[in-house]
């Protein structure tokens, strides 16, 4: 979910709504069409509605890039959409699909410009990390619209989580931070940022949960919480909270007593978290 205060669900509705015309038009052949609403959700919507609801519509644009002959297009809609875990199924198939089909259709271009030019170096390679930070820089761009004067200015942050012991990907949802707490706090001024941290943890769980039938972590039975470890490095030119969690079948039973400790033993012994950049937010 992103920052976007009372107007989230209407605006993830409303997106949604787009999203289903896009689709008809889509099936029906009518590419440029289609196009052009996914692009519309994408361009109004960014950073305002579940992130979720704009990894689908870049997948989908992709598929309009891709049948329209627009390859590299469809090649950058395709990464930018598996930077982040989908939680809907065979969204992240259908996006390296699509990748495979238009980096092929890309080869197969550069091998009939070789035969006719021998001294054809080939297209610029494509730096995935640096278009994710100009995805950044883009939700900034779009975000800055629609601040007013009474709301402190926010730009886009990764939220990630990782659960030890279990998927080696990362779960990435993604929200706003106050441009004032993007700086190293002075002295006294930990608190906010901790207590920020505090509710981006506590905002993001519900989504969380929905994304996989999590299993406690304790006792394998369903989960219906979690237990939480943040490191926050928002300071850095990718603001990110990065998540160390695990899911409990109950808040202050056994299984959360053993899995904290659990933790914390991992806090301290676990190479990968050591190197964390940022401060470890105590919960």
């Amino acid at each position: 979910m992103a920052y976007a205060g009372p107007t989230f669900f209407t605006d993830n509705a409303k997106a949604l709504e787009i999203k289903e015309t896009a689709n008809a038009h889509f099936r029906n052949k009518e590419y440029q069409k289609a196009l052009d609403l996914y692009s519309s959700i994408i361009n109004q919507y960014d950073d305002r509605v579940m992130l979720d609801t704009i990894s689908i519509a870049r997948c989908n644009r992709a598929a309009c890039y891709l049948n329209l002959g627009e390859y590299q297009r469809c090649i950058d809609d395709c990464n930018i959409s598996l930077l982040f875990v989908s939680p809907t199924p065979g969204v992240a198939d259908k996006a390296r699909f699509r990748l495979a089909k238009a980096t092929k259709a890309l080869d197969d271009i550069d091998e009939e410009k070789r035969a006719v030019d021998p001294t054809y170096q080939g297209r610029p390679k494509y730096d995935v990390d640096e278009r994710m930070r100009e995805q950044m820089r883009e939700s900034s761009a779009n975000s800055a619209k629609f601040q007013t004067a009474d709301v402190e200015e926010h730009r886009p942050f990764g939220y990630v989580v990782r659960m030890k012991d279990h998927d080696p990907e990362y779960v990435h949802m993604r929200d706003m931070v106050p441009a004032s707490l993007m700086s190293e706090p002075r002295r006294g001024e930990e608190a906010r940022r901790d207590a920020f941290v505090k509710r981006i943890v506590a905002t993001h769980e519900p989504e969380l949960m929905q994304k996989h039938p999590w299993k406690c972590f304790g006792c394998g039975k369903p989960a219906t919480a979690w237990l939480h470890s943040p490191v926050a490095d928002l300071a850095s030119f990718y603001p990110i909270i990065k998540d160390y969690a695990q899911p409990i079948c109950e808040k202050g039973g056994n299984c959360a007593k053993v899995t904290r400790a659990a933790m914390d033993k991992a806090d301290k012994e676990d190479p990968e978290i050591a190197r964390e950049d940022g401060v470890r937010i105590k919960m």
